[in-house]
């Protein structure tokens, strides 16, 4: 483990971090996340004055540490920002699964601010350079009146009240200053004083002042986290004030609308191809039939096992597309034959799940065991291999079962419409 004081870019010294860098998997029992959660509970006692939050490292060096939620609002009121974050850090955490819950937004330094009276100033013919350059001289030691050398080494010499006479404000009323005849007057009643806060940084977005709240999640999905989020949030922030999110959420819906035309481009490409094979535009509805089918495995495998709609299960899902539709492809392949050599279409589709019934469930328990070592691995990168080869395994365990009995049913349904349809081209075409 390491300890860093002032980790982040301002140094602040009321922060700091500590890295601890975990075993190899295979000397330990628990996952990453299972051991953030333990520090977390661990930490709960002390949250009382201090803030500490356990996350985990990218895999990116020199990322820092990065939380999967990260939702910026947006305003030219500062005030209103400040209502609007406290609202959502309230929100946010009336929902399991948000933990760790921040904002970027740091209470002010105090601060005196030192106004002058410009019409005593101007009377007496002192300036606002002087007061200023008196007060600095007296107080921050700033100003250099000259150096010395002591073995080759030159040091500057500042000056400075002492520090029995910079302790209070009287202490700023009782500096002298010359006005225009030479005389020395007092500080007191040139300036006033007021008591303000400071901010240490003021962070903007899109030209407009922003205030970031983060959130690391357990036991709750990001795309869950955003959608609840979305339910409430435009009941919780004052007028003017407009939020974004940004991070692994704004990424991932990138990312979902990037899925989403693949999978719709790939379908597009499925659906030409095999009318293209069976010369049919019906039969390839039936056989994609499959596609869907396979979605309700993917759910509920992922349901069941506790795991996240991710990246690599989308990437599980596209490999998915391609392995559920051959159980449909062997249905319709058999029945199409069977009724070319004048069977019905009943007696055609009994015998179809009849000879294929045993490569249906050959093929799909070979896939399912070729996929059981990722889905069961416990080495490195198991817990990105787990979710997409889990998805793999239901997805294909739910279209095999309902392959068997939706698509014959369509089959039955959708058949006579195809064979009107091959009549009717068919006609035409000897026209």
């Amino acid at each position: 483990t390491t300890l860093s004081v002032g980790y982040n870019a301002a140094q602040e010294k009321h922060k700091s971090m500590i890295y601890v860098k975990l075993n190899d998997r295979k000397e330990r029992a628990l996952n990453q996340e299972e051991v953030i959660q333990g520090f977390r509970e661990q930490f709960k006692p002390y949250q009382k004055d201090l803030f500490i939050t356990a996350a985990a490292i990218p895999n990116i060096k020199g990322a820092g540490v990065s939380v999967p939620y990260q939702i910026v609002l947006k305003s030219d009121s500062f005030k209103n920002l400040k209502v609007a974050a406290k609202n959502l850090t309230e929100y946010l955490a009336k929902k399991k699964g948000f933990v760790d819950i921040d904002t970027n937004l740091d209470d002010g330094k105090p601060q005196i601010d030192i106004n002058i009276i410009r019409t005593n100033a101007n009377r007496l013919g002192i300036s606002a350079s002087q007061i200023a350059q008196a007060i600095a001289t007296a107080f921050s030691s700033d100003l250099e009146i000259s150096y010395f050398e002591e073995k080759g080494k030159q040091y500057n010499i500042t000056l400075r009240f002492g520090d029995a006479n910079r302790v209070s404000l009287d202490d700023i009323k009782k500096i002298q200053l010359r006005n225009r005849k030479g005389e020395l007057v007092y500080l007191d009643g040139l300036v006033t004083f007021s008591k303000s806060e400071a901010l240490a940084t003021i962070n903007h977005f899109d030209r407009q002042r922003q205030v970031t709240v983060f959130s690391d999640l357990f036991g709750l999905d990001l795309g869950g986290s955003v959608a609840y989020t979305r339910a409430g949030i435009d009941e919780l922030l004052p007028e003017g004030v407009s939020y974004r999110f940004t991070g692994f959420a704004e990424e991932m819906e990138k990312t979902g609308k990037a899925f989403g035309a693949a999978l719709g481009l790939s379908v597009i490409l499925m659906f030409i191809i095999l009318a293209i094979l069976y010369e049919s535009l019906i039969q390839p509805i039936i056989i994609m039939m499959a596609l869907p089918l396979s979605i309700i495995g993917v759910m509920l495998a992922l349901y069941l096992s506790g795991l996240q709609f991710s990246l690599f299960v989308m990437i599980g899902f596209m490999l998915l597309m391609g392995m559920v539709g051959k159980n449909a492809v062997l249905l319709v392949d058999f029945a199409n034959e069977a009724m070319e050599h004048g069977k019905s279409a009943d007696d055609a589709l009994i015998e179809a799940g009849e000879k294929r019934l045993r490569p249906i469930l050959m093929t799909t328990i070979a896939m399912i065991f070729a996929m059981l070592p990722l889905a069961l691995g416990t080495g490195l990168g198991a817990e990105t291999n787990a979710p997409m080869s889990i998805a793999i395994i239901g997805g294909l365990l739910s279209s095999m079962v309902l392959t068997l009995l939706i698509v014959p049913v369509m089959y039955r349904m959708i058949n006579p419409l195809d064979r009107w349809l091959r009549k009717f081209y068919e006609g035409k075409i000897e026209e």
